[in-house]
């Protein structure tokens, strides 16, 4: 049977991948979301904390405390370092009266992973205020739901101390679909997005989520750079491979840059940027070497893996 859908690709065209199942595939989430929500953050906030969004000074870009949270996370809790499906850190919100506020981050790339999401969020707050005495604003993102017999808060009660710890949680399966779709913040087609791959399963219906979401992404008036940022992250989250889908997605691609609407780079000039920024690192990399900067401070400061920067020194 022949099914043609709206976009006029039909049933029949399509190749499945050898091997292929009908499980999605994730791409690194902790690496990606974080660079994302970190690009958008007021976006986010103006979404999920509406109270802090106002508060903030949104002509400061925001600051991601990586060294501040690595330091909390110096412990031997092996899930805290090994689980994959979910994204921690810690944001600096610059505010109006000249203060700043932490937020408490927490991205759960699916619904189940991740342990006990109540217990996890009051172990990070726990760690956060024993280290520096300051209580964060947390959040919760979590991209499906998680399992009904779980708390929605953290609470304990213990011979006469009672603790309860509630934070702000965005469930992305609570948000409506229409309200995503016609939202004009960056953060909500992300959203829209994540609901999307969530519940793909043949390449069929991805390609027709991508191409539903690159057209809402084109009639946006955002930021090319930012239109471009988001176009890789639809890309890949929603981790189309049919071979034949991909050539008439990149046509419709090629359109929508004629026309204006996004900013297009297609594989082969992506693998060509890349290949020049990395370049560009071994040649910082080579200059530090020679002035006797550890490789290990080298590889962090230029991006590259370790071993690429200790086969410079051969």
């Amino acid at each position: 049977m022949t099914i043609t859908n709206k976009a006029g690709i039909q049933q029949d065209d399509i190749k499945k991948p050898n091997g292929d199942s009908d499980k999605t595939e994730r791409f690194d989430h902790d690496g990606f979301w974080k660079d994302l929500t970190e690009r958008f953050a007021y976006s986010l906030l103006k979404r999920a904390i509406p109270e802090l969004y106002e508060d903030a000074d949104r002509e400061t870009k925001p600051r991601l405390l990586d060294k501040e949270f690595r330091d909390i996370l110096n412990t031997s809790d092996p899930e805290i370092h090994s689980n994959p499906h979910f994204a921690d850190y810690v944001l600096e919100i610059p505010l109006k009266n000249g203060n700043a506020e932490w937020i408490l981050l927490h991205l759960e790339a699916q619904g189940s992973g991740g342990g006990n999401l109540p217990e996890r969020m009051n172990h990070y707050r726990c760690l956060i205020y024993a280290h520096y005495r300051r209580e964060p604003a947390a959040l919760a993102i979590v991209t499906d739901k998680r399992s009904v017999n779980e708390a929605e808060y953290y609470s304990h009660s213990h011979y006469g101390t009672d603790i309860s710890y509630s934070y702000n949680n965005l469930v992305l399966s609570d948000l409506d679909d229409s309200e995503l779709m016609s939202s004009d913040n960056p953060i909500d087609l992300v959203f829209y997005a994540a609901k999307c791959a969530s519940r793909s399963k043949e390449e069929l219906q991805k390609y027709n989520y991508l191409y539903t979401l690159t057209n809402l992404l084109g009639e946006r008036g955002w930021d090319m750079e930012d239109k471009r940022n988001l176009l890789n992250f639809l890309e890949r989250i929603m981790n189309l491979k049919d071979e034949q889908l991909r050539i008439k997605y990149e046509d419709h691609l090629e359109q929508l840059d004629k026309e204006e609407k996004i900013m297009y780079v297609s594989v082969v000039e992506e693998k060509y940027v890349a290949k020049g920024r990395e370049e560009m690192a071994k040649k910082m990399a080579r200059n530090l070497l020679a002035k006797g900067i550890s490789p290990d401070v080298i590889a962090e400061s230029a991006g590259l893996p370790l071993e690429k920067i200790q086969a410079l020194l051969n």
